[in-house]
């Protein structure tokens, strides 16, 4: 059979066993949930099983990413048995696929084997982490925002365990001495990603971040110093998690996302991509308890989320992978700090700003708004954002000599600080009830004591983190520019 056979007969199969179980749980032959797990199995072994078939060329991954995009309106449509069963949309069946097709794009020709083994993962381990965690759901392990079990998370690490330790052995890719160290310790860690997902992110984060590491720890591409710096870190970052988590400057999910973010950082990067990340984080929170804020206008009071970590630690982490893949680690050093600057120079202008300042001034036309929402300027805030910036710039002396680089860091950062305050006149803002005191009448919170609010301001779909996401990359791009520029 050629390529293209293939590829009809699995997209059939797929098509098939997904229908199958729609309508078997709709006649009630089988449970919604068992119904569900084993569309999840059959649909990721054919994926996996794609990758062995067929070649993975250019057509391949187009086709894959228009499925995607049907998955993407099916599921906004609301076509499945689960949407209407538990009354939320059901965005795995979209990650899913999305996860796959970004295994594709960056992998599917230099490390197949990656993509096969993080599908294998996500369908058979989770599937049955699933399963086993629905029949015994007592003790509670709960590191997110879904109820999980130890059970559950006992099934997916032995799994997981059992199904990379034989494949790599086939392979002959535990060839190093602490090879077997850091894949226990390799498993454990996206077990505690699964379990401390919700919503079927679980279905994005794991083989995502399977994929961002695990060719750099076995097989061709590994390299002996990641797989050091992976074993090194951990304990590192699992204390200063439980810190965070215990002083509530972290979520216990966001605790986990953290961890993540950090592991990746230094296994890939070393020190000069975390010392300055972590002086954001401590600097913030810092801040954060000593000056006064708004949390009836803050969108997010208190500890930080994993969307929180994740736009403010997203672009950091693609200037790392940046530099990685374009084999140009220069850049994305100089791309690292801006991004780090730029969240940082927000962070310091929001705190210094919301304490010292007066009333903050609309940012393009100077009219007074409320303090605390975003799109407002003060000179105390700026000022704090020009702090913020010099600070992270600093951080990069202890790794680089003093040049350019750190006036470039220092504009940057301040920028990013301003596309922010520009961006958050996007930010949907929500009208409050009306009180006698002296409460604003504006808020960026969806919902006041269990009340949904009216919309009244910006776009629904831009809120803080989209803002802080999409600033920190502004100052990503624009340190790139810089580093083309002057080399």
């Amino acid at each position: 059979m050629t390529e293209f056979h293939w590829f009809g007969v699995l997209i059939a199969a797929a098509t098939i066993l997904t229908s199958f179980g729609e309508i078997s749980a709709r006649k009630g032959w089988i449970s919604l949930f068992n119904a569900r797990k084993g569309v999840h199995v059959t649909v990721a072994l054919c994926c996996a099983l794609a990758i062995e078939l067929i070649p993975i060329n250019n057509w391949f991954i187009g086709t894959v990413g228009a499925i995607v995009v049907l998955l993407l309106f099916s599921v906004s449509k609301k076509w499945f048995s689960i949407d209407h069963a538990y009354n939320r949309t059901s965005w795995g069946i979209f990650y899913f696929g999305l996860s796959y097709f970004l295994l594709l794009i960056f992998w599917g020709q230099k490390s197949p084997v990656t993509v096969v083994l993080a599908m294998a993962v996500m369908g058979l381990a989770d599937a049955m982490a699933a399963l086993v965690g629905r029949s015994f759901p007592i003790p509670a392990l709960k590191m997110g925002n879904e109820d999980k079990s130890w059970a559950g998370s006992s099934a997916f690490f032995i799994i997981s365990s059992i199904l990379l330790l034989g494949a790599l052995h086939q392979l002959n890719w535990l060839n190093y001495p602490m090879a077997m160290l850091v894949l226990f310790g390799f498993v454990l860690w996206l077990t505690l990603i699964e379990n401390s997902s919700a919503n079927g992110t679980d279905n994005l984060s794991v083989p995502l971040v399977f994929g961002v590491l695990f060719p750099f720890l076995f097989g061709p591409l590994s390299r002996i110093e990641v797989a050091s710096r992976f074993l090194e870190i951990l304990p590192f970052v699992t204390l200063f998690g439980l810190l965070s988590f215990r002083s509530k400057s972290l979520s216990s999910s966001g605790t986990i996302t953290a961890i993540s973010l950090g592991v990746l950082l230094y296994s890939l990067g070393g020190w000069i991509f975390v010392i300055p990340i972590l002086a954001f984080f401590i600097s913030g929170s810092v801040l954060s308890r000593l000056l006064q804020t708004n949390e009836q206008v803050l969108e997010k009071a208190g500890a930080r989320d994993p969307l929180q970590v994740i736009a403010n630690g997203g672009a950091p982490l693609l200037a790392l992978l940046f530099g990685i893949f374009s084999h140009n680690i220069d850049w994305a050093i100089i791309g690292f700090l801006g991004s780090v600057a730029s969240a940082t120079s927000d962070t310091w202008s929001t705190e210094w700003g919301m304490r010292f300042g007066g009333t903050p001034r609309h940012i393009l036309n100077l009219s007074p708004i409320e303090k605390g929402l975003s799109g407002g300027v003060t000179l105390s805030g700026f000022i704090g954002a020009i702090g913020g910036s010099v600070f992270i710039a600093s951080m990069g002396l202890f790794f680089m000599a003093f040049g350019n680089w750190f006036w470039a860091i220092i504009i940057i950062g301040v920028f990013g600080s301003v596309i922010d305050s520009l961006l958050g006149l996007l930010q949907a803002k929500y009208q409050l009830p009306e009180s006698n005191d002296q409460a604003p009448s504006l808020t960026e919170k969806k919902v006041w004591n269990g009340i949904p609010l009216k919309k009244v301001k910006g776009l629904k779909w831009i809120g803080n983190d989209v803002v802080n996401f999409c600033s920190s990359l502004l100052a990503f791009f624009a340190s790139l520019l810089f580093a083309a520029i002057t080399t």
